[in-house]
C-alpha cells in the first residue's frame, strides 16, 4: 500500500496526537512505531506473535534490563502478573521500560479518544495506556536481551550507527543454528562476513563451501596421522568456515537453492572424511569400537535427515535442535577431543548422543500431529476460610536458604564422618585396575554438593529478587538486571567449584580420566560462557553511565588550563 503523509497544523502538541490523527484513518488492529527508534526485526516479530491471540486494548514491548540512561528517560512500566498497571518517566525502573512499539486493538481508540478529549494535543501515548491499565487492557510482550535504542541526540545517533551492524550481525544466527554455533562460531564468521559487507568485497558463497571443504578434509589427514592438536583445530576452523557461505549470501543477496545444495553435500562428504581419519588414527579397532565407528557414520547422516523429514512434515525443528547434536557440536566435540588427546570420546559422542536426538524428533512429531484436545481440569479450589500470611517473604526465603545450608553442611559432615571407616574396601578388580569404596564415595560426596548446590541457588535466586527491588532506586538498573547479574556471579562460582572436585574423577579406574577431562572442559566452557554473558550484561547496562562518569571526569581535568 502506499505512504500516507498526515499532517498535523498544529503550534504544538504530543505524540498521542498524532497516533489520534492515524488512528481515525485506520481500520482494525495496528501498530505504532516511533520513527526515533531503531530495533531487530526479531523485536517486531515477537509483538506480532504476541499481537495475534492479545485481548487487550494496548500490547507494549517490555524490556527488563535496558541501560541506565535509557531507563532513566524511557517510559517506565509498572507490572502486576501478566499485566501493565501503569506507564510513566517518572517511576522507579523497577520492572522495565517500553521499547517504543505498540499495538493497538480495536477498542484502543477509545483510550486514544479519551485521552485526547482530557488533555486535547497535550495528550501522550502513556495517558492512552494508563486509561487502559486502570481496566487491566495493557498487556505487554517480553522482548528483554533483543536490541533496540531510541535516538534523542547526535550521540544517540552515533551509538545507533553501531548498534546497526550489531543487529545485523545477530541476525544473521538462523534459529535452526545449533548450541556451538550461537555461542562460538557464529561470533568468528559473522564479524568477518560483516566486515567485508561494510567493504563491499564479495567472495562467491560457493567458492567459500569449497574452501571449508579443502580446510576439513586437511584436518581429517592430520588426524589420521596423529596430529591431533592440529587436526582438530583445522576441523574447527571448517566449521566456522562453513557458516560464512550461508551469511555472505544473505548480505550480498545472493543464496541460491543450488548453494545450499552445494553446502549440504561438501559438508556430508566432510563429516566422512574426518570420521575417516579418526578412525585411521585410532587403528587398528576391536569388534566394539567398529560397531561405534559405523554408528558414527550413520549418525552424521541420519540426524540431517530426520531434520530434513520433519522440515518437509511441515513441522518446527528448532526447538529439537537445542539439542546438542548438530554438525556444529559434533565438530567441536571432535576438536575437544583431539585437543585433549581422547579421539575414543569423540567417537563415542557421535555414535551415542544423537539417538537423543531422534527420539525427540518422534516425539515432537507426534505432539505436532496428534494434537487431541486436553480433558479440562477442575481448578483447585483455595482452602477456607483464608488465612493471611503469618511471615514476610523475606523471612520464609532466609528460613529456606539457612534451612538448605544446615541440611547440606549436615550431610557433608556425616559422609566425612563416614568416610574412614567405609574407605579402602576392593569392589571390583580388573586385573591392574581396581575400584576402591573411595571412589564411590568420591561420586557420593560430588552429588551431594550438586544436588544442594542447586537447591540452595534456588534460594538464592529468590532472595535476589528481594535485593534487587532495594537496590533499584539507588543503582537505577532494573530488578531483573540486578537479579541475572547475582546469579550470573553464583553460577560462575558453582562451574569453579565444579571444576575443582572434576580433578578428583582421575583416580577412578579405567574412565576416571576421561570423565576428569570431560567435566573440566564442560566446567571450563559454562564458566567462559557465564563470564562473557555477564560481561555484556553489565557493559550494556552500564555503559552509558560509565561514559557520562568519564565525561564529567574530562571536563574537571580540562577546567581552568588555558587554551590554544
Amino acid at each position: 500500500d502506499p505512504i500516507e503523509v498526515i499532517e498535523a497544523d498544529l503550534d504544538s502538541f504530543e505524540n498521542l496526537c498524532s497516533l489520534g490523527l492515524a488512528a481515525r484513518r485506520l481500520d482494525g488492529k495496528f501498530l505504532v512505531l516511533m520513527s526515533d527508534h531503531i530495533f531487530e526485526i526479531d523485536l517486531l516479530e515477537a509483538m506480532i506473535r504476541r499481537a495475534r491471540e492479545a485481548k487487550e486494548a494496548f500490547v507494549v514491548c517490555l524490556d527488563r534490563e535496558p541501560p541506565i540512561l535509557e531507563a532513566e528517560e524511557g517510559l517506565k512500566l509498572r507490572v502486576l502478573e501478566d499485566k501493565i498497571v501503569r506507564a510513566d518517566k517518572s517511576l522507579e525502573p523497577l520492572y522495565g521500560i517500553d521499547t517504543g512499539i505498540i499495538f493497538c486493538n480495536d477498542s484502543a481508540r477509545k483510550y486514544i479518544e479519551e485521552a485526547l478529549r482530557r488533555k486535547g494535543p497535550k495528550a501522550s501515548i502513556k495517558d492512552a495506556l494508563n486509561l487502559a491499565a486502570a481496566e487491566g487492557q495493557v498487556g505487554f510482550v517480553d522482548v528483554t536481551g533483543l536490541l533496540w535504542k531510541d535516538i534523542d541526540t547526535p550521540q544517540d545517533l552515533e551509538k545507533a550507527r553501531n548498534l546497526y551492524w550489531r543487529i545485523l550481525k545477530r541476525e544473521l544466527i538462523r534459529p535452526n543454528d545449533g548450541l556451538i554455533s550461537r555461542l562460538l562460531n557464529r561470533s568468528i564468521s559473522s564479524t568477518i562476513s560483516i566486515a567485508l559487507y561494510r567493504r563491499r568485497i564479495y567472495v562467491s558463497p560457493n567458492l567459500i563451501s569449497i574452501i571449508s571443504f579443502l580446510i576439513s578434509l586437511a584436518g581429517a589427514a592430520f588426524l589420521a596421522f596423529r596430529s591431533l592438536i592440529l587436526g582438530g583445530i583445522l576441523v574447527q576452523v571448517s566449521s566456522i568456515v562453513d557458516g560464512m557461505d550461508g551469511e555472505i549470501a544473505r548480505l550480498f543477496k545472493r543464496a541460491s537453492k543450488f548453494g545450499a545444495l552445494l553446502d549440504s553435500f561438501l559438508d556430508r562428504l566432510a563429516d566422512l572424511s574426518i570420521l575417516i581419519g579418526i578412525i585411521l588414527a585410532l587403528w587398528p579397532l576391536d569388534a566394539f569400537m567398529m560397531v561405534l565407528a559405523a554408528l558414527a557414520s550413520a549418525n552424521m547422516i541420519l540426524v540431517s535427515y530426520t531434520t530434513h523429514l520433519l522440515q518437509s512434515a511441515g513441522i518446527e525443528a528448532s526447538t529439537i535442535r537445542r539439542i546438542p547434536v548438530t554438525r556444529d557440536v559434533r565438530l567441536f566435540a571432535i576438536f575437544v577431543a583431539a585437543i585433549f588427546g581422547v579421539l575414543e570420546a569423540a567417537l563415542y559422542f557421535l555414535a551415542f548422543t544423537p539417538f537423543a536426538y531422534y527420539i525427540a524428533g518422534v516425539v515432537w512429531a507426534r505432539r505436532f500431529s496428534e494434537r487431541l484436545p486436553k480433558p479440562s481440569v477442575e481448578e483447585p479450589k483455595s482452602p477456607w476460610p483464608p488465612i493471611p500470611p503469618q511471615t514476610t517473604p523475606a523471612r520464609r526465603v532466609l528460613s529456606e536458604l539457612i534451612g538448605r545450608v544446615l541440611k547440606f553442611v549436615l550431610a557433608f559432615l556425616i559422609l566425612k564422618l563416614l568416610t574412614p571407616i567405609l574407605s579402602g574396601f576392593t569392589l571390583i578388580s580388573l586385573g591392574r585396575a581396581a575400584l576402591l569404596s573411595n571412589h564411590i564415595l568420591l561420586v557420593v560426596e560430588m552429588s551431594l554438593v550438586i544436588y544442594f548446590g542447586y537447591a540452595i541457588l534456588s534460594s538464592v535466586k529468590k532472595l535476589s529478587d528481594l535485593i534487587a527491588v532495594k537496590l533499584v532506586g539507588r543503582i537505577g538498573a532494573t530488578k531483573e538486571t540486578l537479579k541475572r547479574v547475582f546469579l550470573d556471579l553464583m553460577y560462575a562460582a558453582l562451574s569453579l567449584i565444579i571444576w575443582v572436585y572434576s580433578t578428583s574423577l582421575e583416580n577412578i579406574p579405567l574412565i576416571g580420566g576421561m570423565i576428569s577431562k570431560i567435566a573440566m572442559t564442560a566446567a571450563a566452557i559454562f564458566l567462559f560462557i557465564t563470564l562473557y554473558r555477564l560481561g555484556k550484561r553489565v557493559y550494556r547496562v552500564f555503559a552509558d553511565a560509565y561514559d557520562r562518569l568519564i565525561d564529567r571526569l574530562a571536563r574537571k581535568l580540562s577546567h581552568g588550563q588555558p587554551t590554544g
